[in-house]
């Protein structure tokens, strides 16, 4: 294989993870980051160029050939969306048209391109093919159909990461966008999983996830240290600007929404970080409160049918 070949292919970009680069290191130097566990144990530094990265992820196999199309095409938005960070956003000047929706395409990407998403996506299909199997083997069928999910299982997410590109980036369009600033000494970190969506309307129950056409519904993506992207359907735009003690909670969302690690700019963690719910007196009085509710429900539950248990 030519040595040219793309075959090391990053599921958070390299022209991302420069942004969150540690500024100790010497201009002559490679670019590092720091690397954390989602717990905060076993940090180190390493070179961007092998961090956040595995071989082949998006290659497809087209008549028994390495097909590198995918990620020559994530290459091309990843410059054009450097190109607007560079110049615009990092200066903190109003996006055009045109830049607007190159931001949007690669949040867009962002969203689908992580190990994360791989994982569940497989998953998902993983599940399809043992019921198919099922199904199959009880009623003497030819395995027909959990052979073809097990050959779209090879490239759904390969595919998947274009396949909704044009209708997540413009839904995403649609959306107000602000640009967070760090204006104290506390500053952004971002993620193996950096964008986030998070609906403050759900999350006192477990059935329904957050989905980009909830009227409350944030997404997030720390694009530096001392900027965040926030797109809403709220009036939010331009560019505000926020303290140490709001950076210090959007940090302890990222490290709490991470796959499996987190990423900055300096060695130096927060233990509010790793904190699970806010260090807000009214907040954890609703959450002490929510808890008592459900301890009396499920008692009540248990003393009405507990002849029914019994027999």
């Amino acid at each position: 294989m030519a040595k040219n070949k793309p075959t090391k292919q990053h599921y958070v970009p390299q022209c991302y993870l420069r942004e969150f680069a540690d500024p100790t290191i010497p201009p002559n130097k490679e670019p590092s980051i720091w690397i954390f566990s989602k717990k905060g144990k076993n940090q180190r530094r390493e070179k961007i160029k092998n961090t956040l990265a595995s071989n082949d992820l998006y290659t497809l196999k087209v008549h028994g050939q390495k097909n590198y199309v995918i990620e020559e095409t994530l290459a091309s938005l990843e410059g054009k969306y450097a190109a607007v960070f560079r110049t615009k956003i990092k200066n903190r000047l109003p996006l055009n048209e045109e830049e607007h929706i190159i931001l949007c395409a690669f949040v867009s990407v962002m969203l689908q391109r992580t190990l994360r998403h791989k994982d569940n996506l497989e998953q998902f299909y993983s599940e399809l093919i043992e019921r198919a199997e099922f199904i199959e083997k009880a009623h003497n069928l030819p395995p027909k159909e959990s052979v073809r999910l097990k050959r779209f299982k090879q490239d759904a997410h390969k595919l998947n990461v274009f396949g909704l590109l044009p209708d997540i980036t413009e839904l995403l369009m649609k959306m107000g966008v602000a640009f967070l600033c760090a204006n104290g000494s506390a500053k952004f970190i971002t993620s193996d999983d950096p964008c986030n969506l998070f609906n403050p309307d759900l999350q006192w129950q477990k059935f329904y996830g957050p989905g980009l056409g909830q009227k409350s519904v944030q997404v997030t993506l720390p694009l530096s240290p001392d900027i965040m992207l926030c797109l809403s359907w709220s009036n939010l735009r331009g560019y505000i600007g926020l303290g140490n003690e709001r950076v210090n909670e959007s940090n302890r969302m990222i490290v709490g929404h991470c796959y499996r690690y987190f990423v900055s700019h300096s060695k130096k963690t927060k233990m509010i970080w790793f904190f699970r719910y806010p260090l807000n007196p009214i907040f954890l009085f609703k959450v002490v409160r929510r808890r008592v509710r459900t301890w009396i429900d499920e008692l009540r539950f248990r003393y009405k049918f507990r002849y029914v248990r019994k027999r």
